[in-house]
């Protein structure tokens, strides 16, 4: 996975104005408060998350993914309803929306099958509410759970 994760940071180009990928911007990063994404995650954790935005999107035939959230604040993420211990506050989570081409179970399939080869390590699935969460967590074991 090593190999994986430095190939993403390798080939992602980084702009501290645009954003950390061809189709993932600062802005759609930021927290919903209009917090930015923390400067310190920007070479780092948020090249990586975008990488593996860009290899999901990429395997979705290039069509638009929704990111519905990004970076949280602490305050904003407690606001939402977010749990204690999220990956969200630590610029290390998204939500997503599939494809308008995509059901959302196939799309979550397709994302359970990419963390084996990737650096996804945190995958939610909430049908009732539409998304997937994706999370880059520093571990090597896959953490996955469902919205009851």
């Amino acid at each position: 996975m090593q190999t994986q994760l430095r190939a993403v940071e390798a080939n992602t180009p980084v702009s501290f104005n645009i954003g950390p990928s061809k189709h993932l911007s600062w802005k759609e990063m930021a927290c919903k408060d209009g917090t930015p994404y923390p400067d310190e995650g920007r070479r780092s954790r948020g090249v990586i998350l975008a990488g593996v935005f860009e290899l999901i999107r990429e395997k979705c035939g290039n069509k638009p993914i929704i990111v519905l959230s990004a970076y949280r604040t602490p305050g904003y993420n407690r606001k939402v309803g977010g749990v204690p211990g999220s990956q969200h506050p630590l610029g290390r989570a998204l939500d997503l929306r599939p494809p308008n081409t995509m059901d959302l179970f196939p799309f979550h399939s397709l994302i359970v099958q990419m963390a084996r080869f990737t650096a996804i390590r945190g995958i939610g699935y909430y049908p009732k509410k539409n998304f997937v969460h994706i999370d880059v967590r520093p571990t090597e074991k896959l953490a996955q759970w469902s919205e009851t």
